[in-house]
């Protein structure tokens, strides 16, 4: 496999890949005889029957088209992987050459990570100031206490955080950007239906006199600044080499998996894989906090 890699704006790269001829034939080859599984012909037990039976069967057009769906996929997740890309989102795929006895070619544009460069995040740290004591009258609770510590907490993290982007020169991926609108606006519309407790969206653009463009074209600004915070987030992750282990990422699934709200829902409905990787990215976080709070004096 030959791989071109070229950066494009915005945060996106293009790869050129060519498979050569004998790795493109491989897949030829499983795509006949994934072709011939379910076919039946006189003579022939069910998915035993020649290739070039098959061949003629299904169409020559047909085989190349399954088995360049699959070289693609194949070898774009490899390319991918070897050279330690970070991909956002599914790529933008332009088949180049595909032709009997010729290496496949193909380019794959897709978004990813930007590379951040950050100023010195724990001199930033070491300059917030922490409320030392938390005061709270008699009649308030313990938890009260806790609970102003706690958002105590995230006052300094986040002035951390304001102070690192401040600086911060970065070509946010219009994938990220589209993504984090598009939950900013379902939060909306849960607090619309369920706590102001309108019965449709449209009642409460009416309400507010605003279209629905206008309301998403408003989180531009809370949205880089939102996508920029889990990319400061995530680099000194990395700086700091902070991990989690699959013990803590265990734990914290089963505590999920064991509380109330999920007690009627069926094991076969949770994709586990994807909750345990949610999980991981955020006690990472929480410890990436940890981290920021433990700078500021």
């Amino acid at each position: 496999m030959k791989i071109n890699i070229q950066k494009l704006p915005k945060s996106e790269i293009e790869l050129k890949i060519e498979i050569p001829v004998l790795e493109f034939q491989d897949f030829i080859e499983r795509a006949v005889l994934d072709s011939g599984q379910s076919l039946e012909f006189p003579g022939f037990r069910k998915g035993k029957a020649p290739k070039e039976i098959i061949e003629r069967e299904v169409g020559r057009d047909k085989i190349l088209k399954m088995a360049s769906e699959a070289a693609i996929k194949t070898n774009y997740l490899k390319a991918i992987k070897e050279n330690k890309i970070e991909a956002i989102g599914q790529p933008e795929i332009t088949l180049l050459k595909l032709a009997q006895g010729n290496p496949l070619e193909f380019k794959a544009k897709v978004a990813i990570l930007p590379d951040i460069y950050l100023s010195d995040y724990r001199q930033i740290g070491s300059k917030v100031k922490k409320q030392k004591n938390i005061i709270i009258t008699d009649d308030e609770l313990a938890r009260i206490k806790k609970e102003k510590e706690k958002i105590e907490s995230q006052r300094v993290c986040q002035e951390i955080l304001d102070k690192i982007g401040e600086n911060l020169e970065v070509e946010l991926p219009e994938v990220l950007i589209e993504a984090e609108k598009k939950r900013m606006l379902e939060d909306l519309k849960f607090q619309v239906f369920q706590i102001l407790q309108f019965k449709n969206f449209e009642d409460y653009l009416a309400k507010i006199n605003k279209t629905e463009k206008e309301i998403i074209d408003s989180f531009l600004p809370e949205v880089e600044k939102r996508i920029k915070n889990s990319l400061i987030l995530k680099e000194i992750g990395k700086k700091e080499k902070i991990e989690v282990s699959e013990s803590e990422i265990d734990d914290e699934v089963n505590k999920i998996l064991e509380n109330p709200s999920q007690k009627n829902t069926p094991q076969t409905d949770i994709d586990i894989e994807r909750l345990k990787n949610y999980t991981k990215e955020v006690i990472k976080s929480e410890k990436v906090f940890k981290f920021l709070e433990s700078l500021a004096q």
